[in-house]
C-alpha cells in the first residue's frame, strides 16, 4: 500500500513538472493564445511605422516639387474624379449675332461716315483753292508776294487736313478698342450670371484661328449664351 501511494505521489509530481513542455509539443491549433497575440501586436507596429513613413515622403516629395501650399488643386481632384464640366462659346458667332456688337458697330460707322465726310469736304475745298491758285499763275495774274503767300497758306492747309485725318483714324481707332473692351466686359459679366445657373468649371471662348484646334459640339453654348445675351440687352436697353 506505501509502495501504491508513493507511486501515486510521483504520477502527480512529474504530471506537474512536464507540464510546460507537454504544452510545448501540442500541435499548433492547440497551442495557448500568447505567442499570437505578440505577433499580431508587432504587426500593428510596423503597418504604423510604414504608414508614417509614407506620409513622411508625401510631404517630402510636394514640398520639394513647389506644391507646398496647394499640394492638390481643386481640378486635379475633379480630374481624377472625371467631374470637371466645361463648356464653350463661338466668339465670332457672338461678334455676329450679339444685339450689342450691332449697336456699337453701327454707331461706329456713323461717326466713322461723319468723319469721313468731314475730311473729304475739307479736301475737295482745298482741291478747289489749289486750282484756282495755279489758274492765277498761268495767268500771272498775282504778284510773286501774293502767289508766295497763297502757296504757303495752301500748304499750312493740306497739313491741317491731313493731320485731322490722322486724328480722326486714331479717334476711331480709340472707339474700336473702348468698345471691346466694354464687349468683352458685357459678355464676362453675364457669363458669371449665367454660370450661376449650370456651375461649369470653365467656360471656354472659341475661334476657328484660335489655339484649341479640336472642339466637341456637345460642349457648344453659343447659341443659349447668344439668346439670353440678346433677351438681356432688350429688357435692359429697349432695343435702342
Amino acid at each position: 500500500m506505501t509502495e501504491e501511494i508513493d507511486n501515486t505521489i510521483e504520477t502527480i509530481s512529474g504530471t506537474d513538472k512536464d507540464e510546460t513542455s507537454s504544452n510545448a509539443s501540442l500541435p499548433q491549433d492547440h497551442r495557448p493564445s500568447e505567442k499570437p497575440n505578440k505577433m499580431n501586436t508587432i504587426l500593428l507596429w510596423m503597418n504604423i511605422v510604414m504608414l508614417a513613413g509614407l506620409v513622411v515622403l508625401y510631404i517630402l516629395f510636394f514640398n520639394s516639387s513647389g506644391w507646398k501650399s496647394n499640394p492638390i488643386s481643386g481640378a486635379v481632384a475633379k480630374a481624377n474624379k472625371g467631374a470637371i464640366s466645361i463648356a464653350y462659346v463661338n466668339n465670332d458667332s457672338i461678334l455676329n449675332n450679339y444685339d450689342l456688337v450691332k449697336k456699337m458697330r453701327g454707331d461706329l460707322e456713323v461717326k466713322s461716315k461723319k468723319l469721313e465726310s468731314e475730311i473729304a469736304s475739307k479736301q475737295a475745298a482745298f482741291e478747289k483753292d489749289a486750282a484756282y491758285f495755279q489758274e492765277q499763275v498761268n495767268k500771272k495774274s498775282l504778284s510773286d508776294k501774293s502767289a508766295e503767300e497763297i502757296y504757303a497758306q495752301l500748304q499750312k492747309n493740306q497739313k491741317n487736313i491731313v493731320g485731322l485725318r490722322d486724328k480722326y483714324a486714331a479717334d476711331l481707332q480709340q472707339n474700336e478698342a473702348e468698345m471691346n473692351v466694354a464687349l468683352l466686359d458685357s459678355v464676362m459679366n453675364f457669363l458669371h450670371r449665367y454660370n450661376n445657373k449650370y456651375k461649369f468649371d470653365y467656360i471656354l471662348g472659341y475661334t476657328k484661328s484660335g489655339n484649341v484646334l479640336y472642339a466637341n459640339d456637345t460642349l457648344d453654348v453659343t447659341k443659349d449664351v447668344i439668346r439670353e445675351l440678346n433677351a438681356e440687352y432688350q429688357r435692359k436697353h429697349g432695343g435702342k
